[in-house]
């Protein structure tokens, strides 16, 4: 969505930017779900985390995808207590950077938990 706003030249109105901060807050939220019901399943089922070696690949590409998400909610926040626009080129590269930890987190969840 904001990349579109930027091919159009203009900052996305008021309700659209909330809009989009919430959803990003959602998304950090869901993440950290994600995480912490990941330990009580590995806990309850495994008895502990050292499962294999994919499953710490799919660990680490959640890690990727939390830090990511987590640096780029601080950096809309501090930038909406400005009144400016997030730094367009910035949430980009944390964009690809959570595909990457996305793709290793499922391939590696793929891995680690197919018989």
């Amino acid at each position: 969505m904001q990349s579109a706003h930027i091919k159009a030249g203009e900052p996305p109105r008021p309700h659209v930017a909330k809009a989009m901060r919430l959803l990003g807050l959602l998304g950090l939220g869901a993440i950290v779900l994600l995480w912490a019901t990941g330990f009580v399943l590995a806990m309850q089922i495994y008895g502990g985390v050292g499962i294999n070696t994919a499953f710490h690949i799919k660990l680490a590409g959640a890690t990727i995808m939390l830090a990511a998400s987590a640096f780029s909610n601080f950096h809309v926040f501090q930038q909406a207590k400005k009144a400016q626009p997030p730094h367009a080129k910035l949430i980009k590269t944390m964009t690809s950077i959570s595909r990457i930890g996305l793709v290793l987190a499922l391939g590696g969840a793929a891995a680690a938990f197919t018989p």
